[in-house]
């Protein structure tokens, strides 16, 4: 296989098919596990106990009631908890679409040359295929944690076995049973994690430009990836050098462009700041002691966040295209080459006088 010829044709994709980017920066945002969380307050507008320091006080007097409290704490709670469920869902939709709109986006424009708009990747993103990625990310990786909890839970009975008597020697072997058992099992889940990592990439490129179910699409990516092992293993070390220089060169930018991070802190400290203000002075005439400043920081926060991991944002998502492109490239290659393989074997073979040759016996 031409590597180099896959990595230009990425990088040629990368550049040209900007509607990519898009769907680049939803990676970027929903792998990064972020989450965000809120409070409200109650139906008459305002917020039951702002926790001011009387307050804390009044508790300790017993005037405000205890199973008051706890019950605000747990509609509190399972509020946020909602919310960030929510969250979770909506990211990880978001992140199946996206995953599917740039393999079928790649393979078309190599296929065929065409370059669909954002709409139409949407499209072509939201399917059965999208459902079918998650499944197989689900049920490759839930074995893998199965044993590594199995295997957490024999290395605890192990240690707590050790641990059982109350000798001197037991206070010296309990740290290195610990360190004996844990490690072991950190580096096999490392391992696991990274084989699962390059294999699902095969598995999903299967299932997306093959239109396989979730058992054929692991059966087929297993296949290809056994098939051409040699080639998987080199684009999959020189994927890893290419990341540790883009890491580099990120931090070389960051440091180079000092100054522009100021201003960018400036901005974003502006742009949240003004918000905030505006909200928290709106609070304050319904709230009291810290609540308004909770609340302006909920509004304030999140923007200055944004600012800030925006341009980030945007370069993680150029990476992303990138991997993916590379990728969907390999897989298509690899393909390419069986298929020329079969051709290859169906030819009839010629003597030397260039008359087809009598089959073996």
């Amino acid at each position: 296989m031409d590597y180099t010829k896959v990595l230009k044709r990425a990088w040629h994709t990368v550049w040209n098919y900007r509607a990519l980017w898009i769907f680049g920066i939803l990676l970027a945002l929903t792998t990064g596990g972020r989450s965000w969380s809120a409070a409200r307050g109650d139906g008459d507008g305002r917020f039951p106990y702002s926790f001011r320091a009387e307050d804390l006080f009044r508790f300790e007097m017993g005037e405000i009631p205890l199973p008051e409290v706890v019950s605000i704490l747990i509609a509190v709670g399972v509020a946020l908890a909602c919310v960030i469920v929510i969250l979770i869902i909506a990211a990880t939709i978001a992140r199946y679409v996206a995953e599917t709109a740039l393999i079928r986006m790649v393979d078309d424009y190599e296929e065929t040359g065409q370059r669909h708009s954002v709409r139409e990747g949407f499209r072509l993103g939201w399917s059965r295929t999208a459902w079918r990625l998650f499944l197989i990310n689900l049920l490759t990786a839930l074995p893998v944690m199965l044993a590594v909890f199995l295997l957490l839970l024999l290395g605890l009975a192990l240690f707590l076995l050790v641990t059982a008597g109350g000798s001197k020697v037991v206070g010296v072997a309990a740290p290195v049973t610990a360190i004996g058992v844990g490690i072991p099992i950190i580096l096999l889940a490392i391992v696991a994690g990274v084989v699962l990592s390059l294999l699902r990439q095969f598995f999903w490129r299967a299932c997306a430009l093959e239109e396989l179910g979730v058992i054929e699409s692991i059966r087929q990516g297993f296949d290809v990836v056994r098939r051409h092992l040699k080639d998987v293993v080199i684009m999959w070390l020189i994927m890893i050098a290419v990341q540790i220089g883009w890491v580099i060169a990120l931090i070389a930018t960051a440091i180079l462009l000092f100054p522009a991070i100021i201003l960018l802190i400036a901005v974003g400290g502006v742009l949240g700041g003004l918000p905030a203000l505006l909200v928290g002075g709106l609070a304050s005439l319904f709230f009291e002691g810290a609540v308004p400043w909770i609340v302006a920081g909920m509004v304030g926060l999140p923007i200055f966040i944004l600012v800030m991991a925006a341009p980030w944002m945007f370069l993680g998502g150029l990476m992303e295209v990138f991997k993916s492109s590379v990728w969907t490239l390999t897989y298509q290659e690899l393909r390419a080459l069986e298929s020329l393989e079969v051709e290859s074997e169906q030819l009839p073979r010629l003597d030397a006088s260039g008359l087809e040759a009598a089959p073996s016996a």
